[in-house]
């Protein structure tokens, strides 16, 4: 039973770390959709992108704080 619980953790820290990486990729996004076509994506539209992409990572992060191998 402990060897199923050890693959539930490693699973869910893999998950973590992509959330992380998404989160990471999405806040440059925001912010050249704002350089590339500022009349469509505004400063307003380019934060809202980047919060998303933190409250992601931040969730990763906190995903991968209890799940940690030790």
């Amino acid at each position: 039973m402990e060897l199923l619980g050890f693959y539930e953790k490693l699973m869910l820290y893999k998950l973590a770390r992509f959330l992380q990486l998404l989160g990471l990729l999405i806040c440059p996004a925001g912010i050249a959709g704002n350089v590339l076509r500022p009349e469509e994506v505004t400063l307003k539209d380019s934060l809202m992108i980047a919060a998303g992409g933190i409250l992601v990572f931040t969730v990763g992060w906190l995903l991968q704080q209890t799940t940690k191998p030790r």
